[in-house]
């Protein structure tokens, strides 16, 4: 496929719009009418990322392994047991008439690419079986829903349940630490009040306790509210059960939590008129998760990043009068249920034994047929409880895990709030738009030409038994979603205007009161390292908030190594003392050419594989054989285990709950450090520069699956930063000190003059490799620097290479 091509379109009937593709490839389209404009948004999308909404669509329909064999199988039961391709249908349905309007218009673009260009499609498609076929518009929710479904917590509470089972509930409460004590987006003296009681049980109260009321602190034993140890024995024999299930879905998963937003008022810029400034972060693969475009017709004129497969802008955009962008609100979006199954009786003309509930409750079962390329087909039984789908997990074997997810839990309405995003005029009509707003729970920041800037949580917030919040609970009524309430709309946190002059968010607690959100918030430190760097700003530009995007100096690195300083005084490696000289001179930047920022990182790892080995949560058990895939459990060990070094609370690791025994495993860790650097490294620390070893992979997901199509993957890079510095660079001691998680794009908007605004992503606006625009923006993000985002007619027409018409 010629990517950007003149040619206009065929005979399948003209989109009316004007595409015009700037120097990187990004298209600018011209419609008279919003119909037009989103039809003409489907078709560039399905130019520069048809391979990648095949992919979304096949996954959430749970087809995946027709494509690619035993490979996707147990990801696509999965999402056949969600029933998630009925769920979308069914949200679908219930959207806006003007809602599914925009989504048929983007479709018929969509198809009319498919219709002109079936004979050159990207180079996937030669490992594929078949084309792809015509989008539907519930396509749109089914894609959009796929790439949010495990950025929620089933992932921490099975992980949680997991370390339940292996060392107890005070270890499960040192993982998540004093989040209390961190700091808040909304601090105490926020504007916002909240008025607790909504989202209790009808016929309960007491559920749904929030974060300043007693229980939002305890231990998952408390006395009254937590799982019992029979129930916790059930979690570790059937995470057992299905821990293949488990680590099949590692392809699927779309890791949470590390974003950064923030905004200025004018009082603190250069111009006057505030800037919106952020980098979402997610695991890095290739294609981009996110889709640079510009729409403009007589109703809106609007630039930003959409998902391939989903009209408008939902994350983060502008219009001529307001700007938004959001981070993962990291909320505690779903439950996972403990059934226990017995047989049932036999249905009519069944190929499958059926079960029922333990307590006699029947369960309707269906039967769908995995069709799985090279193998034939199998045929799986699916159903769901009073609580929700059994989704891991055989019924036969008298145990299974169901779940609920607000995702599923009413209608899903998210696609209803794009439209009026497009068109708000203020950030209070941003912030009005966005009520429809269920999935995910987003930190929304806005800022608009009048000078405002504003905070809101938006999205389907529900409060349940405290018990809930840790790991899965018993399959019984007591902890069922029936009966509860959203948290209305007006009670979700926001704060506009702050009399400092600027807002931060990092996926960190939300507010110092207000409804429960979550235990999984992420530390403080990228938004304390935020707050530092703006508090000083008087009158910043675009440059300055590039810069803090560039920032790599951690706030995290000086507590650990208090640490380190402290008990690693008993060294014997030749080269120990040599690496504890180099980071007493350090100051704490995790840059590309530093060779403490390596030491550090290697230290701690090696400081972080001891706890979890201590507590008995490494291994088989928690990686590769069980839940969650292997790579997706350590990092989460990591976070955990950081937090307890941070805070010093290691009296619950067996073989560290004394200063003897921390001076021997520091010391220890120190000079494998130098042992394992020496080896793969050489003898000299002066060329132990973190770029070396932290390198930034980007897998292709077809290539991941197919050694065949292997040369799909893109190049691979040394890039700074890690987990804890604004500039995200992830690592996993699974993996190293690989960089697996990191910003997908990086963007400012000015809102004194649009033109000055810029964006970047890792590699290109098109997925199509060799088009030459797959990797264009590699360099520019790996300098963290921006592209211009060329908005106003003059500056479109400055950076345009290539105009056609469809």
């Amino acid at each position: 496929m010629t990517h950007g091509s003149d040619r206009d379109g065929g005979t399948a009937g003209a989109l009316g719009a004007t595409i015009r593709r700037d120097r990187w490839g990004i298209a600018h389209i011209e419609a008279s009418t919003a119909d037009a404009a989103f039809a003409a948004q489907g078709w560039v999308a399905a130019d520069d990322r048809i391979w990648q909404m095949e992919w979304d669509r096949r996954r959430a329909l749970g087809r995946w392994a027709e494509v690619v064999g035993m490979a996707g199988a147990r990801e696509d039961a999965f999402f056949r047991r969600l029933g998630l391709a009925a769920i979308s249908q069914a949200d679908y349905a219930a959207l806006q008439p003007s809602t599914r309007a925009m989504c048929e218009a983007y479709t018929r673009g969509v198809n009319r690419w498919l219709a002109d260009h079936g004979d050159a499609l990207p180079a996937e498609f030669e490992h594929h079986p078949a084309p792809p076929e015509p989008w539907a518009p519930w396509h749109c929710v089914a894609v959009y829903k796929l790439r949010h479904i495990f950025m929620g917590t089933l992932t921490r509470k099975l992980w949680r349940g997991r370390i339940m089972a292996q060392a107890g509930p005070e270890a499960v409460l040192a993982t998540v630490g004093d989040v209390e004590a961190d700091s808040a987006i909304v601090p105490g003296d926020g504007q916002h009040q909240y008025s607790p009681g909504h989202g209790q049980h009808q016929d309960s109260p007491g559920h749904g306790q929030h974060q300043d009321s007693p229980g939002y602190g305890q231990p998952p034993d408390s006395a009254g509210d937590g799982p019992r140890p029979d129930l916790l024995a059930d979690a570790a024999s059937v995470l057992d059960a299905c821990a293949a299930d488990m680590a099949a879905l590692a392809a699927a998963m779309d890791s949470d939590g590390a974003s950064n937003s923030w905004a200025l008022s004018g009082e603190r810029t250069a111009s006057g008129k505030p800037l919106l400034a952020g980098d979402p972060h997610r695991g890095i693969e290739f294609p981009n998760v996110y889709h640079q475009c510009h729409l403009r017709c007589d109703e809106f004129d609007a630039i930003g990043m959409g998902f391939p497969g989903v009209p408008g802008f939902p994350h983060f955009g502008h219009n001529p009068q307001v700007a938004w962008g959001i981070t993962h609100g990291m909320c505690d979006d779903t439950d996972v249920f403990v059934e226990r199954f017995e047989p049932g009786p036999a249905e009519a003309g069944e190929s499958v034994a059926s079960y029922r509930l333990a307590d006699g409750t029947p369960v309707q079962w269906r039967y769908e047929t995995l069709d799985i390329r090279g193998e034939g087909t199998v045929e799986l039984q699916c159903g769901s409880t009073p609580r929700g789908p059994v989704v891991l997990g055989d019924p036969a074997d008298g145990v299974a895990l169901s779940m609920q997810w607000t995702g599923m839990f009413g209608a899903d309405t998210t696609l209803d709030a794009i439209w009026p995003m497009l068109v708000a005029d203020s950030t209070a009509d941003l912030v009005e738009a966005v009520r429809p707003w269920v999935l995910p729970v987003n930190n929304l920041l806005a800022a608009d030409r009048s000078g405002a800037i504003a905070f809101k949580i938006r999205g389907r917030v529900i409060e349940r038994s405290p018990a809930s919040r840790w790991t899965p609970v018993a399959g019984t009524d007591e902890f069922a979603w029936d009966g509860l309430a959203q948290v209305p709309f007006e009670e979700l946190p926001q704060w506009s205007d702050p009399a400092r002059g600027y807002l931060v968010t990092a996926n960190n607690r939300t507010a110092d009161s207000g409804p429960f959100i979550s235990l999984d918030f992420a530390g403080p430190s990228r938004h304390d390292r935020i707050c530092e760097l703006l508090a000083p700003m008087s009158d910043a530009t675009v440059a300055d908030m590039s810069a803090v995007h560039a920032d790599v100096t951690s706030l995290v690195a000086p507590r650990v190594l208090d640490l380190i300083t402290e008990y690693a005084v008993e060294c014997g490696h030749e080269l120990s003392h040599t690496l504890l000289d180099m980071l007493a001179d350090w100051d704490h930047a995790m840059t590309a050419d530093s060779p403490p920022a390596t030491v550090y990182a290697v230290i701690k790892r090696r400081l972080i594989e001891g706890i979890v080995e201590r507590l008995g949560i490494s291994g088989a058990e928690l990686g590769a054989a069980g839940w969650p895939p292997a790579a997706e459990a350590s990092r989460m060990a990591a976070g955990a285990a950081t937090r307890m070094l941070c805070e010093r609370n290691l009296d619950v690791v067996p073989g560290l709950d004394n200063p003897i025994a921390r001076r021997m495993a520091a010391s220890a860790c120190v000079d494998e450090a130098a042992a394992e650097l020496e080896q793969r490294l050489g003898g000299d620390p002066q060329l132990w520069e973190w770029g070396r070893v932290h390198r930034m992979a980007s897998p292709h997901p077809l290539a991941s699956a197919l050694a065949a199509a292997r040369d799909l993957h893109p190049p691979v890079d040394g890039c700074a930063g890690d987990g804890d510095t604004v500039r995200q660079g992830g690592t996993a001691p699974e993996t190293g000190e690989r960089a697996i998680h990191g910003s997908v794009a990086r963007y400012v908007f000015d809102l004194d003059d649009w033109d000055q605004s810029g964006w970047v992503v890792p590699h290109g606006v098109s997925g199509v490799r060799g088009s030459g625009h797959d990797l264009d923006q590699r360099q520019a993000w790996l300098d963290c620097e921006l592209i211009p985002m060329a908005y106003s007619p003059q500056a479109v027409a400055s950076v345009t290479v290539n105009e056609h018409e469809i």
